[in-house]
C-alpha cells in the first residue's frame, strides 16, 4: 500500500509539473524541500536586490526554496494581503510597510515572532536602534521586523546651489525656508514637496511639536507648531517657491531629477533613483535640518513579517529565510545596492569602505537621531486625517487653523473607533 501511494504521488507530481501547476504539498514530497512564497514591494535596485538575496538563500542550503513575487506598491501589497488572507492563501513571508503593522497584528493576520527571536535560532537585536528593535511590538508580541530601514534624506541640486551662491545644505528649518526662496526662479521652484506627509513628521518633532501621544490618548494635529509650519509651507506655495507635483507628472522625484526643482525632502528610498537619473546636474545629499529641539527624525521604510496562514510545518522554514534576510551580511549588501540603511553595527562593519562614501555616511549619521515612534503611521485614521488636511492646505489654500482643527476632531473620533476594534 505504501509503495502504491508513493508511486501515485510521484505520478501526480509529474502530471502537475507538465501542466505547470505543481502544488506546494506535492512539490515538498517531490524535491525534498519546503516551498516558501515571499511577497515584496519596491522596484529598481531596492527590489532587484531582494530577488538576489532570495536566490542566494536558495543556493545556500538544501531544505527550503523561496519564490519571490513582486506585488506593486506598499498599498497594493497590503490590499492583496487582505484579499489573500480572506481566501486563506497568499505568502508565507511578506514585506510590509509600517501602516498595517498594528491592524494586521490585532486581526490575527501576522505570526508573533517572539518565540523565534528568543529561540535557539534567534536574532540578537541589541545592536539595533530602539526605533527599529521595538517597531513591531504590539500588545506584548513582536509581529514585524525591520528590513529596508529609511531615514530622512535631503537631496539638492549642486549646480542650483552654486548658481544661487549657497555653499551648503541648510542646517536649520528657518535656514531651509530661506534657502528655498533663494533657489526659486521664474521657471523653477526651490522645493518640490512630496505629497506624502512623512517628511513633515521630522520637521514637526524637531521644532517641538507633536501630532499624538503614542497611546492616542491626546491627538494634537492642530498643535501650534504644526499650524506655524504648515502656514509657512502654504506661503511658499503661494509665492511659487514650493510645488506639490501629482503622481501623473512623476511626483516630486521626477521634478527633481529633471531639474524642475532644486530640493526634495525624501528618504534614502530615492537614493539609487536620484543618483542614476539626475539629468544635467550632480545631486547632493544631506540630513534633514535641525529644529528648536535639535535633530529629531521620523523612522520610515518597511520590514518583513510571517503570515498566520503559514502552516505549522512551514513556519521554521519561513523563519530560516527571515533570519537569513536580516543577517548583517545581507543587510550590508542591501544597503550598498539600494541606499537603505545598514541599521546595525555589524552590518555597517560588513559594508567596509563603502560606508566612507559621503552619500552613505549622511544616511548612517542620521540613525542616532531617529525617534522610536511609528504612532502616526500605525493609525490609518490619524494619518488619513492629517493627509487630508495637508492636501487642503497646500493644494486648495484652505485656512490652516480651521483645516487642522477639523482634522484633529475627525482623527479623535476615528481613532476611538479604530482602537475599539
Amino acid at each position: 500500500m505504501g509503495r502504491t501511494i508513493t508511486k501515485l504521488v510521484g505520478t501526480l507530481a509529474l502530471l502537475f509539473a507538465f501542466a505547470g501547476i505543481l502544488p506546494a504539498c506535492i512539490q515538498r514530497v517531490a524535491d525534498g524541500k519546503t516551498a516558501i512564497a515571499y511577497w515584496r514591494t519596491l522596484s529598481g535596485a531596492a527590489g532587484d536586490t531582494q530577488d538576489k538575496i532570495v536566490a542566494q538563500f536558495n543556493a545556500s542550503q538544501s531544505d527550503v526554496v523561496v519564490k519571490s513575487e513582486y506585488q506593486g506598491t506598499y498599498s497594493d501589497l497590503a490590499t492583496k494581503l487582505i484579499a489573500a488572507t480572506a481566501a486563506k492563501s497568499g505568502p508565507d513571508v511578506t514585506q510590509l510597510g509600517t501602516f498595517e503593522i498594528r491592524q494586521f497584528a490585532k486581526s490575527g493576520v501576522l505570526v508573533d515572532l517572539t518565540p523565534y527571536l528568543n529561540g535557539p535560532n534567534g536574532i540578537d537585536r541589541s545592536e539595533w536602534p530602539e526605533s527599529m528593535a521595538r517597531a513591531g511590538e504590539i500588545d506584548g508580541g513582536t509581529y514585524w521586523l525591520p528590513f529596508n530601514v529609511a531615514v530622512p534624506t535631503l537631496y539638492y541640486n549642486k549646480k542650483a546651489f552654486a548658481d544661487a551662491g549657497i555653499a551648503e545644505a541648510p542646517a536649520t528649518w528657518s535656514e531651509f525656508f530661506s534657502v528655498v526662496r533663494k533657489l526659486t526662479k521664474e521657471d523653477r521652484p526651490g522645493l518640490a514637496l512630496w505629497s506624502n506627509t512623512w517628511p513633515l513628521f521630522s520637521m514637526i518633532w524637531s521644532e517641538g511639536g507633536e501630532l499624538t501621544t503614542r497611546d492616542y490618548a491626546n491627538i494634537t494635529l492642530n498643535d501650534p507648531v504644526v499650524v506655524y509650519l504648515l502656514k509657512e509651507l502654504q506661503n511658499l506655495v503661494r509665492e511659487g517657491a514650493v510645488v506639490v507635483p501629482d503622481k501623473a507628472s512623476g511626483g516630486h522625484r521626477a521634478a527633481f531629477v529633471n531639474g524642475r526643482a532644486a530640493i526634495i525632502l525624501d528618504s534614502q528610498d530615492a537614493f539609487s533613483e536620484v543618483f542614476a537619473q539626475s539629468n544635467g546636474f550632480t545631486p547632493g545629499v544631506a540630513n534633514y535640518p535641525a529644529g528648536a529641539k535639535g535633530k529629531v527624525y521620523a523612522p520610515g521604510g518597511g520590514g518583513i513579517a510571517m503570515m498566520s496562514i503559514t502552516s505549522a510545518e512551514k513556519r521554521d522554514a519561513a523563519w530560516a529565510f527571515m533570519r537569513y534576510m536580516l543577517s548583517p551580511e545581507q543587510i550590508a549588501d542591501y544597503s550598498s545596492q539600494s541606499g537603505y540603511a545598514a541599521f546595525s553595527k555589524s552590518a555597517q562593519l560588513k559594508m567596509g569602505k563603502k560606508l566612507s562614501d559621503p552619500r552613505f555616511k549622511v544616511i548612517h549619521d542620521a540613525l542616532p537621531y531617529v525617534r522610536a515612534d511609528f504612532s502616526v503611521n500605525m493609525s490609518p485614521a490619524l494619518r488619513s486625517a492629517f493627509d487630508e488636511a495637508f492636501q487642503k492646505i497646500l493644494m486648495q489654500a484652505a485656512d490652516v487653523q480651521q483645516a487642522l482643527d477639523t482634522a484633529d476632531a475627525k482623527a479623535e473620533a476615528a481613532v476611538k473607533s479604530e482602537l475599539a476594534r
